[in-house]
């Protein structure tokens, strides 16, 4: 007990150590923070570029209001000095004032204030663009960018026209650097990164969160396979709400299960081979003892040889059989196949019991079709069939019915069934009564070992047959075994 607890100490101090991306918990956390970090840095790129486009395209089209807003203003000014009043002049400074730092205005039409310095000027008649006027009293101003080549290079131009009285007299152009109307990638950087730092750093809780939940019940599933190991079999793995860890823990569960009652049957089994043991060592050993000290009759001495003989070839067979189980189930049992008329092993095996149904006044019949010649081992299929007989022998009463019957297979092999008159086996027993070590009382109080039917079905099925059982037409139990035919394979250790 102290190794188990041991190995699990080692393996908690193991895995408190462990580096993060060795562990199921550590490489999710590492996987999602990599995706969100992903995912962080696509959502930068891609919103810059919308961020980029959309200030942009705010920026232009707040220009073009700002230019709308100046050739109505000039065109008021021009209104005021055609009716007598003094014309103001726009400086510079107006003109950045109102549309920005490096702001350009050109014009083309009448002067606005005859005999002042303008910070504008008139355009060249080379340079003039070509002006939409449908356009530009549809939506009251035109784009020119690319153009006007008065403007100069890396520049964008809006053109507004001028009013008086309701009727266009002239055109403004306002020009203005491209950065001025655009975002740059330095400026959109900081405020995307505090986005994605806020959003970052809740989703990275949450992840946290969630693989802990995810990883926990793993956590106590090794604890509980600890226990298990330590041999605390009622261990049980509670449900999760997640399918495929409850699908995991519910096989852990039915796993544990099977190791109970294995571990049950095991040790009723040892009870029950204690006793069996022990039953026909006391019979030698008393006959023994009485030979020993005389006080058998020289007229019984026969009798008590033949109860010491008889009691240790029980032994031998009960030791026979948990050897053979033992091999089976160590994958360590040899069969020794060759070319077999079936029809002689089992009558070999039908009349090793005659005398014992004939004593018990037990209907004991065989009814043997003429059966193909199989590969097989004959020594095995003559235990099979002893089994089933004996088995069959046990649980019928006196005066009952015994029946060997064996046919060819539609598949090439042979059909054997052996049936009797006895209580029959229950449907939902038809397949445990085939477990090692499982046995019921008989009808005249005694129980066997629970091995004579396990060693069939092994057996059997190592030959390349199988054994089932079912309902006799006699009203008792019916064993049918099923074997292959001539394929010639090579001996293996079964």
């Amino acid at each position: 007990m102290s190794t188990p607890s041991g190995g699990s100490g080692e393996r908690s101090r193991r895995a408190r150590w462990d580096a993060p991306w060795n562990t199921l918990r550590g490489r999710l956390a590492l996987g999602a923070m990599a995706g969100l970090l992903a995912a962080a840095m696509v959502f930068a790129v891609a919103s810059s570029g919308l961020i980029r486009s959309e200030t942009t395209r705010s920026s232009r089209q707040e220009f073009d209001r700002a230019t709308v807003r100046l050739a109505r203003l000039i065109s008021a000014r021009v209104q005021r000095a055609l009716e007598g009043g003094r014309c103001t002049q726009i400086s510079t400074a107006d003109l950045e004032a109102f549309l920005g730092r490096g702001a350009r205005l050109y014009a083309s039409g009448p002067e606005f204030c005859p005999g002042s310095a303008e910070p504008y000027g008139s355009i060249p008649a080379a340079q003039r663009p070509p002006i939409d006027q449908v356009l530009i009293q549809r939506q009251g101003f035109q784009h020119l960018d690319g153009v006007f080549t008065a403007a100069g290079p890396n520049r964008v131009a809006t053109a507004a026209q001028l009013r008086l009285t309701d009727q266009p007299f002239g055109v403004i152009i306002v020009s203005k650097p491209s950065s001025a109307v655009s975002t740059r990638w330095e400026d959109a950087a900081p405020s995307l990164l505090i986005a994605a730092v806020i959003g970052f750093v809740p989703a990275l809780l949450l992840t946290l969160l969630v693989t802990a939940r995810v990883t926990r019940p793993l956590e106590e599933m090794e604890q509980a396979t600890q226990r298990v190991a330590a041999g605390d079999l009622s261990t049980v793995v509670p449900t999760t709400g997640t399918v495929e860890l409850d699908h995991v823990g519910a096989a852990f569960n039915e796993m544990v299960d099977r190791l109970r009652e294995r571990e049950d049957s095991s040790r009723e089994f040892l009870m029950k081979v204690t006793h069996d043991l022990r039953t026909p060592l006391t019979a030698i050993r008393g006959h023994a003892a009485a030979l020993a000290d005389g006080i058998v009759p020289e007229t019984q001495v026969p009798r008590s040889l033949a109860a010491i003989e008889g009691e240790a070839a029980r032994l031998e067979g009960m030791v026979a059989d948990l050897l053979d189980l033992a091999r089976i189930d160590a994958r360590r049992f040899r069969l020794e196949r060759e070319d077999v008329e079936p029809g002689e092993v089992l009558g070999q095996a039908f009349h090793a019991f005659a005398a014992d149904a004939q004593r018990r006044n037990v209907r004991y019949e065989q009814e043997l079709a003429e059966l193909p010649v199989i590969f097989t081992d004959p020594a095995r299929l003559g235990q099979i069939v002893s089994n089933l007989l004996e088995n069959a022998l046990r649980w019928v009463p006196d005066d009952g019915t015994v029946r060997l019957t064996a046919a060819p297979s539609p598949a090439g092999g042979i059909h054997v069934e052996v049936a009797d008159s006895g209580p029959g086996i229950p449907p939902e027993q038809r397949e445990t009564v085939f477990e090692a070590f499982r046995s019921e009382e008989t009808p005249d109080g005694r129980m066997g070992t629970g091995l004579g039917l396990a060693i069939c079905r092994q057996l059997a099925r190592e030959l390349g047959g199988e054994v089932t059982a079912g309902h006799a037409p006699e009203g008792g139990a019916l064993f049918t075994v099923t074997l292959p035919g001539l394929q010639q394979t090579a001996p293996t250790l079964a």
